[in-house]
């Protein structure tokens, strides 16, 4: 019985997610079409039926920021010092830690029997 019920419900799972994503492309294309279907009309009958738009051309306003000094000196310490930052962490990960640890093992290795032989040398 229990199996009936799970295969029931994910059928509804199925089913719903299916129909709730169609709707949501249905939607979709609709703004789509919606949106080209003003354009296109704008375009015959302004530009074409007249010339409306030729005699007042609109230039659209830019959402770029222009704006080139710093808010305030205590902002660009904070830049220099997160630019400082972002350069030790990147050196930081440039090191090859494996090479380093293989070659310092290498010393202390070579240091120890030095030391060793050193030692056996007193005796």
């Amino acid at each position: 019985m229990g199996g009936r019920i799970h295969g029931f419900l994910g059928g509804v799972l199925l089913t719903s997610a299916f129909t709730y994503y169609t709707g949501e492309y249905f939607q979709k294309n609709a703004t789509f079409i919606s949106q080209q279907l003003k354009t296109s009309d704008n375009i015959i009958n302004h530009r074409i039926l007249t010339d409306r738009d030729l005699v007042a051309e609109s230039i659209p306003k830019s959402s770029h920021s222009n704006k080139t000094d710093r808010i305030s000196f205590v902002e660009t310490s904070k830049d220099i010092w997160n630019d400082e930052i972002i350069t030790m962490v990147n050196w930081v990960y440039s090191i090859n830690w494996y090479s380093w640890g293989l070659s310092l093992d290498k010393k202390v290795n070579t240091l120890i029997d030095r030391v060793v032989t050193e030692a056996k040398e007193k005796k």
